[in-house]
């Protein structure tokens, strides 16, 4: 039973292992603010203040931004045209939420011939929301769009027009596996929860079955850059002009790479300016259309084998660390028959319940049946194709760390405004550890453009967003519409 917990507390934390020894003191936290009401957005005035052990305190100021609801505004026909998959290879949209005055819509896009899942708020007002960049968010390793519920709920609110994708091989994608038949799409019990409390207990009576993506019989590898550039070829499909990235964990890094262009392949070894990503743009005059990138908080690579790239690491300790990974790997990670074992006969509901509690430290009861039911059901009914896309992620190649991005591209990195918004409890990615580290020394020393990166830690684990939304959203509009508006 004891592995049966570690290997379920591993498969939704790709970056446990980044755990170092404390390099920072403990950081302090920033003092509660008033209740968030329901069409109101508590939004602080934070300041960031640098100390000298590289660490950011919170302070706050009360300013009062009411949400903006306006009357419904539809979907027009030309949108549900784009926006949805037919038979005939069109977008269909599976649900619209008609009941509230803003609108959303959930479908599948498709990209390489598989099924990306998307879900899309549009403000009441869209005329308002055209004069705002658009958001694409990228969720961290095992997860999918359903924790970025109140995130989308807030920056809808603000006039945003909000995307949010799973993964390619994550949440309700397709996750290809190239050694099986083409079996059609999968049909799994994944239940629609309303907002209303009165209506709860006959949504716990009713479950609506929702499309997965169609695994297909496809070789993929997976990586950092496939995802960016599953994002790029995502905006320029939906012809946006400005964008903002905002990422969690491993989607941190897909942000990061998108903004850059890293994710671009030069064959023959030809300068990489001649070719360019529809979102970074190059110099040869192609402009970038990303405004800002939002990083709640950020892993250091695909996997934690980027943990061996740490320079204080001796070659004693290297080498040791490279052992063990390799006997990870090859004991657990990169054995299909065991994680197919541990998924299928191992992994409960009651013990994802757990796991997920253990990464909302400020707040656990935000683990509810919706959040629990997105990790579980994608990895039960995700077939072959959910395996290989756990084992990959484990055992590929780590890519690049943030260290290693930011200088590769210091001309877009020192121009970019970047902010990360850190939960100060947070055990899988903590602020002490490398990445952590590298960001409060490149704020504190200013070694990047004046201002062009900020950082802000609030009280809440590995996903802050969910766990500690006030706070986390407070962060996120104070840096909006400070740097960016």
């Amino acid at each position: 039973m004891q592995l049966a917990v570690l290997l379920l507390q591993l498969l939704p934390v790709a970056d446990a292992l980044l755990l170092q020894p404390s390099v920072l003191p403990a950081c302090r936290s920033p003092r509660k603010s008033p209740s968030l009401q329901k069409l109101l957005v508590q939004k602080s005035c934070i300041n960031n203040r640098i100390h000298d052990n590289n660490l950011i305190e919170l302070s706050s100021s009360a300013t009062i931004i009411s949400g903006r609801r306006s009357p419904s505004v539809a979907l027009s026909d030309e949108k549900q045209t784009t926006m949805g998959l037919t038979e005939s290879g069109q977008n269909k949209i599976l649900f619209d939420d008609d009941d509230s005055s803003s609108k959303t819509g959930q479908y599948f896009w498709k990209w390489r011939n598989h099924d990306i899942f998307c879900e899309v708020r549009t403000p009441a007002d869209i005329s308002y929301s055209k004069s705002r960049p658009k958001v694409i968010l990228l969720h961290g390793f095992g997860a999918s769009t359903t924790y970025w519920r109140q995130t989308m709920e807030i920056l809808q609110n603000e006039g945003f027009e909000v995307h949010a994708l799973d993964l390619l091989g994550q949440g309700r994608s397709s996750k290809p596996y190239c050694r099986t038949r083409d079996d059609g799409p999968v049909k799994f019990p994944y239940k629609l929860y309303p907002t209303d409390p009165a209506v709860n207990i006959a949504a716990e009576e009713v479950t609506s079955p929702t499309s997965m993506g169609k695994n297909t019989n496809t070789k993929i590898n997976y990586s950092i850059n496939l995802w960016a550039n599953m994002i790029d070829d995502y905006a320029r499909h939906c012809c946006m002009d400005e964008v903002i990235l905002m990422g969690n964990s491993l989607g941190s890094l897909v942000a990061l790479s998108a903004a850059t262009g890293d994710f671009i392949e030069t064959p023959n070894n030809i300068d990489r300016e001649n070719f360019f990503g529809y979102l970074a743009g190059n110099h040869l005059g192609e402009q970038s259309r990303v405004r800002g990138v939002c990083l709640f908080k950020c892993a250091v690579g695909l996997n934690s084998m980027n943990v061996l790239k740490n320079p204080s690491f001796s070659a004693v300790r290297r080498n040791v660390l490279k052992w063990v990974f390799e006997v990870l790997n090859k004991l657990i990670f990169d054995n299909e028959a065991l994680l197919k074992f541990a998924l299928n006969n191992i992994v409960t509901k009651e013990l994802l319940r757990d796991a997920l509690k253990s990464l909302y430290t400020y707040n656990p009861d935000q683990v509810d049946d919706e959040l629990v039911d997105s990790f579980y059901y994608p990895a039960k009914f995700g077939g072959d194709g959910a395996i290989e896309a756990i084992r990959q992620i484990y055992t590929n190649d780590a890519g690049l760390t943030p260290m290693e991005i930011t200088a590769k591209y210091p001309q877009i990195m020192n121009k970019l405004p970047i902010h990360l918004i850190w939960g100060d409890a947070d055990v899988v990615t903590p602020i002490q550890g490398d990445v952590g580290h590298f960001y409060c020394d490149r704020v504190a020393n200013n070694r990047c453009g004046k201002g062009m990166t900020t950082i802000d830690v609030v009280r809440g684990g590995h996903l802050l967003f969910d766990d500690n939304p006030l706070d986390t959203h407070n962060s996120l509009l104070r840096w909006i519409n400070k740097r960016l508006m």
